[in-house]
């Protein structure tokens, strides 16, 4: 069985090991305080979450993606849908769910192969940024009888709702009156959870304690997966390695990713070396290829030439002579246009970070189909 797993939650053994970052947001929870977590995708702050409630005995976690919400109702039915999935099978629970937020008027229906809750909203429902009260009413019932986490993953999207500041206040109002629910607001698009957390006209201005999910050590990284290669029959050069953590950009899950493939292409006994590195790579970008294909497809050239010149030559000056020359582009203001167009597609992350690619692997397919 492949022992490389990425796009899921993982703990105990299938985590690797932070234990200085798991102990510093074992502490926030132990002492219900506020969180807010800081780190671009796919570099383990949702197993950071998952692992270090499942540390602290008796906590219960609500786990709520807030990726693309558009609106309060969109919030509404996230939220509802983690609270359900918490006892999914007590009906007499689900009935409380259900009164508490009436104004709502949810339906709530669970699918019966996986058991997952899906919660939809009453259709012409328009909450406004006071509507999500009833839900923060029962949150605050349950953290009462149980030691409650409450998590809001890709949180910086809220700030895409119609009267996105003032449910932020809303929210933010209610979270710094409960006392008894630990918050965990974590987000990935660093200028926005800046805007949200830094900014002094935000609600949420120096709020919470902002932790910080760095990229793992290498060497720490190494040894995780080296003893997964090792009981698998495969040996990994040390040239590989540095090959491996090169093209996936370092990132835990990006990382966890390409060994799967590599996995996938070889057998016990063999060597990891270049020649599986490009097997690997072909195997993902097959993968991925259709993916890609739609994220191509509405760019303007512009905006295409300057995803190849940060493909070529990174984009840590982009304003520079080189950097211009490589997008084919005469004007500074111009790849500037086009860049931030980018980072509003998210494909790739801004400036303090260097134009960095969210996905490397769309890095290495621009690299060799455009």
């Amino acid at each position: 069985m492949n022992p490389f797993q990425f796009g899921v939650a993982v703990t105990g053994g299938d985590f690797c090991p932070r234990p200085e970052l798991v102990e510093r947001l074992r502490a926030c929870i132990e002492a219900r305080q506020h969180v807010a977590l800081l780190g671009e995708r796919r570099t383990g702050k949702t197993s950071l979450i998952h692992e270090a409630v499942r540390l602290e005995r008796g906590t219960h976690l609500i786990y709520a993606q807030l990726w693309a919400v558009r609106s309060v109702e969109d919030v509404a039915a996230r939220l509802l849908r983690a609270v359900a999935s918490m006892q999914k099978h007590d009906d007499s629970f689900l009935q409380k769910l259900v009164r508490a937020v009436g104004q709502i008027r949810p339906r709530i229906e669970f699918d019966e192969v996986t058991g997952q809750p899906s919660v939809t909203v009453a259709a012409g429902a328009k909450l406004p940024p006071s509507g999500l009260d009833g839900v923060f009413d029962f949150l605050e019932e349950l953290g009462a009888r149980h030691r409650l986490v409450v998590a809001l993953d890709e949180f910086q999207d809220i700030r895409q709702v119609e009267e996105g500041e003032a449910l932020l206040g809303e929210m933010r109002s209610r979270m710094q009156r409960q006392r008894k629910v630990g918050y965990i607001l974590a987000g990935s698009i660093r200028h926005e959870m800046e805007h949200i957390f830094r900014d002094p006209s935000s609600p949420f201005f120096k709020s919470l304690r902002t932790l910080e999910v760095p990229e793992l050590p290498q060497e720490v990284f190494r040894q995780f997966l080296d003893k997964r290669f090792v009981a698998g029959g495969r040996r990994v050069k040390d040239e590989t390695y540095e090959r491996i953590f090169g093209v996936a950009q370092n990132n835990p899950g990006d990382v966890q990713q390409f060994c799967a493939a590599i996995w996938d292409v070889t057998s016990s006994g063999d060597v990891v070396d270049e020649s599986v590195i490009q097997k690997a790579l072909m195997q993902i970008l097959a993968t991925e290829r259709k993916g890609y294909e739609v994220q191509v497809r509405p760019l303007t050239g512009m905006q295409i030439r300057c995803l190849k010149a940060l493909a070529r030559v990174g984009g840590k000056r982009s304003q520079s002579k080189d950097f211009l020359e490589a997008a084919g582009i005469k004007l500074p203001a111009s790849a500037k246009r086009a860049l931030t167009r980018l980072v509003d597609l998210e494909i790739v992350y801004g400036p303090e970070v260097g134009y960095k690619y969210f996905d490397p692997f769309f890095r290495e397919w621009i690299l060799r189909e455009m």
